[in-house]
C-alpha cells in the first residue's frame, strides 16, 4: 500500500465512507496536502460529531471536515504567536538585567570583554557565537539584545536557572491587575521552562502537543503567569490575535 493510498484508506475508515462517495475524490486530494497529524485529530473529531448527532444536517462532509481541520490549524498558529511572545519578552527582559549587572558603568559591554563575562554564560556565549559566524555577523559590533537573539528557547532557561540570583527578585511576591501572584522558586520555574520548551518544539514542527505533555490551558497559564511578573499585559497582546480568547483564556485581566 502506498503512502497516499494509506492515508486515504485510514480517512475513510475514520469517517466511514468510500470511493462511492459523492466528494470521495476531493478527500483523495486533500489527504496529500495536508498536515497529517492535525487531519487525523479533524477525523476522529468528524466521526464523533456525525455518530453522536446523526440528525445534524451537514450538506458538505468535506466542506465541514476541513472546517474542523482549519479550527485547529488556528489554534496551532495562535499558539505559535504566543510561544513567539512568551520567547521574546523573557529573552529580553534577561538582556536588561543581566547587562546592567555585569556591564561597565553605563555601558552594554558585558559580552565583549572576557574579564566581565561570567563563567556560566561562556558556553551558550560559544554556541551562539558558532551561529553567529556562519552567518557572517561580527559580534564586536552586536549588543546584548542582538546577541541573545541567538539564544534559543532551551539557552533561555539555562541562562534564567545559571543567573536564578540576579532574576529571582523579578519573581517574588506581587500584585498585578489587581491580581496577587504567588512566587516562581528556582525549582518551579525550572519546570515551567522546560514545560513551556517542549510544548513550543512541538508546535514549531507542526505537531500538536505530544501527549506527554501539559494540557494547552496548564501551558498558557504558566506563560501568563511568568509575563505577570515581567509586568507585560498579555491581553493586549492577545486581543490582536485571538480577539475572543477562545483559545488562549487568561487568568489576569
Amino acid at each position: 500500500m502506498t503512502l497516499h493510498d494509506k492515508v486515504l484508506h485510514e480517512l475513510c475508515a475514520a469517517i466511514y465512507i468510500d470511493n462511492t462517495h459523492s466528494e470521495y475524490s476531493k478527500f483523495a486530494k486533500a489527504g496529500d496536502l495536508v498536515n497529517q497529524a492535525y487531519f487525523k485529530i479533524a477525523s476522529k473529531e468528524f466521526a464523533y460529531i456525525k455518530t453522536s448527532n446523526p440528525a445534524k444536517v451537514i450538506e458538505s462532509d468535506f466542506d465541514f471536515l476541513m472546517g474542523l481541520y482549519n479550527k485547529h490549524i488556528k489554534e496551532h498558529q495562535v499558539m505559535f504567536l504566543l510561544f513567539n511572545i512568551f520567547e521574546t519578552a523573557i529573552r529580553s527582559k534577561a538582556a536588561i538585567v543581566l547587562s546592567e549587572k555585569y556591564s561597565s558603568a553605563n555601558q552594554d559591554d558585558w559580552l565583549h570583554n572576557r574579564s566581565l563575562v561570567p563563567t556560566k554564560i561562556q558556553h551558550t556565549l560559544d554556541k551562539s557565537k558558532e551561529i553567529i559566524t556562519l552567518d557572517s555577523e561580527n559580534i564586536l559590533l552586536m549588543d546584548t539584545f542582538q546577541i541573545f537573539d541567538y539564544i534559543l528557547l532551551g539557552g533561555l532557561k539555562t541562562l534564567y536557572i545559571s543567573f536564578w540570583v540576579d532574576l529571582s527578585d523579578l519573581f517574588e511576591e506581587k500584585t498585578f491587575k489587581g491580581h496577587d501572584l504567588k512566587k516562581i522558586g528556582k525549582k518551579a520555574m525550572t519546570l515551567m521552562l522546560e514545560s513551556i520548551r517542549k510544548s513550543r518544539n512541538d508546535n514549531a514542527h507542526h505537531k500538536p502537543f505530544h501527549s506527554s505533555r501539559k494540557r494547552r490551558h496548564e501551558i498558557v497559564d504558566d506563560m501568563e503567569l511568568i509575563l505577570a511578573h515581567l509586568g507585560f499585559n498579555l491581553e493586549d497582546a492577545i486581543n490582536n490575535i485571538d480577539p475572543q480568547h477562545r483559545i488562549i483564556r487568561l487568568k489576569y485581566r
